[in-house]
């Protein structure tokens, strides 16, 4: 929990800077197992 908490804070104490993924490439089957990502 102790993680999740730092993670937390620290996306609190940036808000103008976006994080995380976007997806890049989505098949038609298993979406979520096969898809491509890149970050934002």
């Amino acid at each position: 929990m102790d993680v999740v908490a730092e993670s937390v804070a620290d996306g609190d104490a940036r808000p103008d800077k976006p994080r995380g993924l976007e997806m890049a490439f989505e098949p038609e089957y298993l979406r979520f197992f096969q898809a491509r990502f890149r970050p934002l």
